[in-house]
């Protein structure tokens, strides 16, 4: 009782950070949740240290600058891939070819992902800016 009492007075308090923390912090929870439920005393530990981490230094803008910072880097490790891969190709190195094509596939994904990922937080923004503004 005393844990669920506590995770919700930290759970509480992280609702003003913003709401890409908001959102971060319902997922922790989510987690510590499931944790509880299934007696992973470890993975709970680390979760606590998340949420608290998060309550502590959280802000919409930071999260949405790194997120934008990793999507650049994804583009550019994307571009120097292909430019190795042209490299490969007029030298006719097949296997290494290959194995560049998959890494710029896997790069291609992980962009993907961050950027769903940062529509997402940047729709939850506009969202609660449009309920504010009502």
């Amino acid at each position: 009782m005393k844990k669920i009492l506590f995770f919700s007075v930290c759970f509480s308090s992280v609702l003003l950070a913003g709401p890409i923390c908001d959102f971060k912090a319902k997922d922790i929870q989510t987690q510590i949740e499931q944790a509880i439920k299934h007696a992973h005393k470890d993975k709970l530990a680390g979760l606590e240290r998340a949420l608290k981490e998060l309550k502590n230094h959280c802000d919409d803008t930071e999260v949405l600058k790194k997120s934008q910072d990793k999507i650049a880097k994804l583009e550019d490790k994307i571009k120097q891939a292909q430019t190795k891969l042209v490299e490969l190709t007029s030298a006719g190195k097949e296997s290494k070819i290959k194995k560049m094509d998959m890494k710029i596939k896997a790069l291609q994904s992980e962009l993907e992902e961050e950027q769903n990922e940062l529509e997402k937080m940047q729709n939850l923004l506009k969202t609660k800016a449009t309920q504010s503004d009502s």
